[in-house]
C-alpha cells in the first residue's frame, strides 16, 4: 500500500469511528449536567496541550535520523492522524499497527520503528504510574488500595537503556525477526520521551480535574489529578478497549468514592468530547503546518523522505 493510500485509510477508518464515538458519547451525554462554559474552555486548552505533548514525545525518539525540520513537521502529523484509529473496536491494537506504519511510510527504517514503538509504551506507562502515585495520599480509600500506588515512584527505572536491550537480546531468542538492541533510540531521548509522556498525561489529567470541580465542590483537586493518571495508565494498558472507555470511568469511580458516580461520568464525557476534539484540531494544524514547511513528494517518491539511516540499518 502506497503512502498516500495509507494516509486515507486510516483517516477514513479513524473519522468513522469517531462519528460513532461522538454520537454515542453525545447520547450518553444528554441528561446529564454539564461543566461551565469556563471550564470546558480551559479543560479544551489543556485536552490541546496533551496530544501536542504526546506528539513531541513520539517525535523524540526519531531526532538522530529525521534531519531536517520540515521530516519532523509530516512525522508528528502522522502521528496525530494515527491516534483516530483507537477508537475503533480493538482500538489498540489498530492504533498501534497505524502509527508504526505511518511512521515507516516517512522513509524511518522500519526496524527502528518496531524498537522505539514499545520505548513509547514502557515510557508511556512509566509516566502514568509515576502521576498515580499520588493516590496514595486519598485518604478515603483503605491503605490496600493505596499501597500498591507507590510502586509507580519506582517504573521509571524501566527506562534504563541497558535494560530495555536486554529484554530486546532476550526476546531474539525466541523470536528472531526481533530488530537488534542497537537499534534502541539514545538514554537522552527515552528520558526526553518520558518527560513529555508526564506532560501529556498531565495536562489531560488537570483538564478532568478542571471539568469535575465545575460540577461538584466535593473532592480535592490533586486527588482527582492523580486518580485520572491511575484511571488513563490502567485504561491505556487495557488494549482491545478503545481508547480505555469503561476502564477508566470503573476506576476513577472507585478511587474518588466521595464524589456522586453520576458527576464522575458526566465529567469523563465532557473530557472524551473534548479529546477528540482536540486531536481533530491537531491533525488537521499539524497537516497543514506540515505541508507548508515540506511539500508532499508523493507516493512514489516516499522513500526519498528526509531521514537518515545507519549502515546497518540500511542493510536490514
Amino acid at each position: 500500500m502506497t503512502r498516500r493510500r495509507l494516509q486515507t485509510a486510516v483517516l477514513i477508518a479513524g473519522l468513522l469511528s469517531l462519528a460513532v464515538v461522538i454520537a454515542r458519547t453525545v447520547d450518553d451525554a444528554r441528561d446529564r449536567a454539564l461543566p461551565s462554559a469556563e471550564a470546558l474552555a480551559l479543560a479544551g486548552g489543556l485536552a490541546l496541550v496533551s496530544i501536542l505533548t504526546s506528539g513531541r514525545a513520539w517525535v523524540t525518539l526519531f531526532r538522530d535520523v529525521i534531519e531536517s525540520a520540515g521530516g519532523r513537521l509530516r512525522f508528528e502529523a502522522y502521528y496525530y492522524l494515527s491516534q483516530l484509529t483507537k477508537y475503533l473496536p480493538a482500538g489498540g491494537v489498530i492504533q498501534a499497527a497505524s502509527q508504526v506504519n505511518l511512521a515507516a511510510s516517512t522513509g524511518v527504517p522500519l526496524g527502528r520503528v518496531a524498537v522505539a514503538f514499545p520505548v513509547s509504551v514502557v515510557g508511556t506507562v512509566a509516566a502514568g504510574a509515576t502521576l498515580s502515585a499520588g493516590v496514595v495520599l486519598a485518604d478515603e480509600l483503605p491503605t490496600w488500595a493505596r499501597a500498591p500506588a507507590l510502586l509507580g515512584l519506582a517504573a521509571p527505572t524501566l527506562l534504563y537503556r541497558p535494560f530495555m536491550a536486554a529484554v530486546i537480546r532476550l526476546a531474539r531468542r525466541y523470536v528472531p525477526r526481533v530488530p537488534a538492541p542497537d537499534r534502541l533510540p539514545s538514554q537522552r531521548s527515552i528520558l526526553a520521551y518520558y518527560g513529555w509522556a508526564l506532560a501529556s498525561i498531565g495536562a489531560a489529567a488537570a483538564a478532568y480535574a478542571v471539568l469535575l470541580r465545575s460540577l461538584t465542590g466535593e473532592g480535592s483537586f490533586a486527588i482527582v489529578f492523580f486518580a485520572f493518571a491511575l484511571s488513563w495508565t490502567l485504561g491505556f494498558l487495557v488494549v482491545p478497549l478503545p481508547a480505555g472507555i469503561g476502564v477508566r470511568e470503573v476506576v476513577l469511580i472507585a478511587a474518588i468514592p466521595e464524589i456522586d458516580a453520576g458527576q464522575v461520568l458526566a465529567a469523563s464525557l465532557a473530557q472524551r468530547l473534548l479529546a477528540i476534539g482536540a486531536e481533530l484540531v491537531a491533525v488537521l494544524g499539524s497537516n497543514l503546518v506540515a505541508r507548508r514547511a515540506l511539500p508532499d513528494p508523493g507516493p512514489e517518491t516516499a522513500s526519498s523522505a528526509p531521514v537518515r539511516a545507519t549502515a546497518k540499518e540500511r542493510h536490514h
